[in-house]
């Protein structure tokens, strides 16, 4: 048997292993998810999707845009959007606590209340994306309004941020960093009718020096390793999340969307999915397995293959994030795959389906204008595609 075809059989027939387990352990019927009983079908309406689609609108301008967008988003079978407030420990909402993103300068109206009006008149879930650690470039930091936490531990060359690669970015083993987090947490939940809360990759930054954190890790008497305490910092950063989340609203979800590396998630962005699992702090985990079914190292059905047993026989559900922004684009990375997708219309489409069979809870699209207003360059690959996505999630 040809070694490549012996290799999908293996990694098929573990997905399907893998199913059964997921299915005959933790939920039954009557015992169901935080969140509705349906196939999820998300899309990420990100800053830049702002930027891009909103800029300059007045209210009612961007209130029309808001219901075109669901709509074309409802059109294509997406039941669940998850939408950026908070980017770079800035809002993308009126809030108290962070100052107003530049991402929606010049908005006298709060884009995340209507994204919540219109997504409930039209029965579609949302979920307020945040990024609890990453904040300002070195530039942005000067025109911070000095009353602002963030700029006095700025100020002060406080270990709670440090700049990484001109930007800081915040130190989650300070109990007062954690608590920053959860109140933007806690004030988003007190004001917006969302769904729940969804965080994604940006932990510990790349390449974290010794010195990001050394004082309070010198303080630490638990005995761990560096990477151990960060990995410790982390996870209690997300169990006080979801503590807040649930405290607030027992139905309302928490999940987390990692990289897709494993590997890079532990080592790298000290972020403990397989963990968090175990300790129940997340209700689904959303890995971003943004590669093609071809490509050389990360082919998508063995990626998937290794989440899916993070999550067997657990209480988590499993949302698999896709890379919606590759269509029609080279994947310079992939080697001799690197044409995957352009050559095919339909690889959105292929993994959702594996996703499908392999029993995940649903799928991500990563992002809203990648799929909606591509570039003319990738606009006849992604039209395609979206006839396929329509077909893999059921709409006529």
């Amino acid at each position: 048997m040809n070694r490549r075809v012996f290799k999908w059989i293996s990694v098929l027939l573990c997905l399907c292993l893998l199913n059964t387990l997921a299915g005959c352990a933790g939920k039954t019927e009557t015992d169901q998810s935080a969140y509705d009983s349906e196939e999820i079908h998300a899309v990420w309406f990100s800053y830049l999707d702002y930027e891009e689609r909103c800029s300059g609108m007045n209210k009612q301008e961007f209130s029309d845009e808001v219901g075109l967008m669901l709509n074309q988003m409802q059109d294509v079978g997406i039941n669940t959007v998850y939408v950026h407030a908070s980017a770079f420990t800035d809002a993308l909402y009126d809030s108290k606590i962070y100052p107003k993103s530049a991402s929606i300068a010049g908005m006298d109206y709060d884009p995340l209340k209507i994204f919540c009006e219109q997504a409930k008149g039209k029965n579609m879930r949302i979920e307020a994306w945040i990024n609890p650690l990453r904040s300002v470039t070195s530039a942005e930091a000067e025109s911070l309004d000095s009353n602002f936490i963030i700029s006095k531990w700025i100020q002060e060359n406080n270990e709670r941020i440090r700049l990484v690669s001109d930007r800081y970015y915040l130190n989650p083993a300070y109990q007062d960093v954690r608590d920053l987090a959860v109140s933007v947490v806690r004030e988003i939940l007190d004001n917006y009718d969302v769904d729940g809360i969804h965080m994604d990759d940006y932990f510990y930054p790349d390449d974290t020096a010794k010195s990001f954190d050394a004082y309070i890790y010198s303080q630490s008497e638990t005995g761990e390793t560096l990477e151990d305490f960060r990995r410790s910092a982390t996870s209690t950063l997300v169990k006080e999340i979801h503590d807040a989340v649930k405290e607030k609203d027992s139905s309302l979800v928490f999940g987390i969307s990692p990289a897709g590396n494993t590997d890079l998630n532990l080592n790298v962005y000290y972020a403990d999915p397989s963990g968090w699992v175990k300790d129940g702090t997340v209700d689904y985990l959303a890995p971003q397995i943004y590669w093609g079914l071809e490509h050389p190292t990360k082919p998508y059905a063995e990626v998937l293959a290794q989440w899916q047993s993070i999550t067997a026989g657990t209480d988590t559900d499993l949302i698999i994030g896709l890379a919606a922004y590759k269509c029609g684009i080279e994947d310079v990375y992939a080697k001799d795959a690197s044409q995957e997708w352009v050559e095919n219309s339909d690889i959105l489409s292929r993994e959702i389906l594996i996703s499908q069979n392999a029993g995940c809870k649903g799928t991500a699209l990563f992002r809203y204008s990648s799929l909606f207003a591509p570039s003319a360059e990738t606009a006849e690959n992604v039209d395609k595609e979206i006839i396929n996505i329509k077909s893999a999630y059921g709409v006529n």
